[in-house]
């Protein structure tokens, strides 16, 4: 097990490598060109849309099929992505199917490798074990997507072809160990389940734990409609500010470092764990780092507001894996990852595809205040949900004690169990 999961760190890393040198590359080229930025709105915002949607398929159809398969033809897609986004002009409408591939791809790669992970890991009776996992995770991932973006920001300047044909090379490797990683699997539906020594987790646990996955489920879609406004607009701000594709790259990649920053300081701690609280900080100062965002008149104002807006990137990313991670059974955590991602690419989708539009029609700086509005927005629904779905949950706690063992069982796998992929994402409270 250790070993796989070192193999799939690597796989994580090189599918973002590749995957951000063609974001990149793509927004920066029509930036340059200066297109407007409802089009680079909708480019980011489909691409999102898309993701999301390949993220709720691929995790359904790994929970209910071969998740091998599913895995694997992710990191395939995103090598075929990557050839036809090379053979075709960013200016095209055609360009955009091709690029959507690479949502579907990582929406198919990313659940069952995310449910592989936490394979064998209870977060109830071992958190240090699974915050370690998702750590790991966290952090390959955002190295491969930092090495994307400076890579691209230097290869850019030899020409787009360049830099697309270093991220073909890298996805072609990433293919390979994919393979290698579906061969290694033993049994397509074996799911390593946590030692039969721990006691059964209470119920007002898992419900507990519930109850903070659905709340990150709508932190998610805040905090992505500001973050990605730097993945798909800020090409746009840049430009205006007149900051060379090199400087761009590194910004980018000094944001993904505070990202990393926060994933380690929530791995190496655990006041964070079910406490609303610290989300409510994290939320309300990202919405200020928007509001900096907009102002911004320089590289270093700059800076300030991506560091201030990235730790909630960090934090909701983090914690939003190890409360679907708690609130899930073995069997279902790849549906849970999916549910996860998806949410980070609706709220993407929103953010990019509505600045876009206030960027073209009003001004570029307008899609940073809006996110930080919507942020606090969205802040306020889960504080108002988080009041409600908190009430049965204190109830049903105090009556613990009065349950038999086969109810509180048959209570204990139901709260467990996750809404079908054909009900909302926003779940309904807790009956």
């Amino acid at each position: 097990m250790p070993h796989q999961r070192s193999l799939l760190y690597v796989i994580s890393a090189l599918t973002d490598f590749s995957a951000f040198i063609v974001v990149f590359v793509a927004s920066r080229s029509l930036a340059e060109a200066s297109a407007d930025p409802m089009y680079l709105g909708l480019l980011g915002g489909s691409l999102a849309l898309v993701q999301g949607l390949g993220s709720l398929l691929g995790g359904w159809l790994s929970h209910r099929f071969d998740a091998r398969r599913v895995f694997v033809s992710g990191a395939a897609l995103n090598v075929v992505s990557i050839i036809l986004c090379r053979c075709v002009s960013p200016a095209s409408l055609w360009f955009l199917p091709a690029y959507w591939l690479i949502g579907i791809a990582l929406g198919c790669l990313y659940p069952p490798l995310i449910g592989w992970l936490n394979e064998g890991n209870d977060p109830h009776q071992n958190r240090s074990g699974v915050s370690r996992t998702l750590f790991l995770f966290c952090v390959a991932w955002n190295i491969g997507m930092v090495c994307g973006v400076l890579t691209a920001g230097r290869l850019f300047e030899r020409g787009r072809s360049v830099a697309l044909m270093a991220s073909f090379a890298v996805a072609l490797i990433n293919l390979l160990l994919a393979i290698v990683a579906a061969i290694r699997r033993s049994n397509v539906g074996e799911v390593v389940e946590a030692s039969v020594d721990h006691e059964p987790t209470p119920v007002a646990q898992i419900e507990r734990a519930n109850r903070f996955r659905r709340l990150s489920w709508l932190a998610n879609l805040g905090g992505m409609f500001g973050g990605s406004l730097v993945v798909h607009l800020l090409p746009d701000l840049a430009v205006h500010l007149n900051i060379p594709s090199t400087d761009h790259g590194r910004i980018l990649a000094v944001w993904r470092g505070v990202v990393i920053a926060t994933y380690t300081l929530m791995y190496a701690s655990s006041f964070w764990h079910f406490r609303f609280g610290t989300s409510i900080v994290s939320q309300l100062l990202a919405a200020g780092g928007l509001v900096v965002i907009s102002q911004a008149q320089s590289e270093t104002m700059l800076m300030v507001g991506l560091t201030m807006l990235g730790q909630l990137v960090g934090y909701n990313y983090f914690s939003g894996l190890f409360y679907s991670t708690a609130g899930s059974p073995p069997a279902k955590r790849a549906l849970a990852a999916g549910i996860h991602e998806a949410t980070l690419a609706l709220g993407m989708a929103a953010g990019t595809l509505l600045g876009g539009v206030l960027g073209s029609r009003i001004n570029h700086r307008i899609p940073y205040l809006l996110a930080g509005v919507f942020t606090v927005v969205l802040l306020g629904l889960q504080i108002v949900s988080n009041w409600i779905w908190k009430r049965p949950s204190a109830h049903d706690e105090s009556s613990t004690l009065a349950r038999s063992p086969q109810r509180e069982q048959g209570q204990h796998e139901a709260a467990l169990d996750i809404a079908p992929t054909s009900a909302p994402l926003i779940p309904t409270p807790l009956e």
